[in-house]
């Protein structure tokens, strides 16, 4: 099942499992706001995509 983190910079991250939405959310939380997020943090975050 897919599932989505949106981010609060308007961002919106979707992926198909939960290895790759914590790939991109963390890739994410690098590149854009220079923080670390952790696996259980993004998973925490996700929300089933419709």
């Amino acid at each position: 099942m897919a599932k989505v983190v949106n981010c609060p910079c308007g961002d919106v991250i979707k992926a198909d499992t939960d290895d790759e939405l914590v790939r991109l959310v963390q890739q994410h939380g690098k590149d854009v706001h220079d923080q670390e997020v952790k696996r259980e943090d993004v998973l925490a975050m996700a929300q089933p995509a419709d």
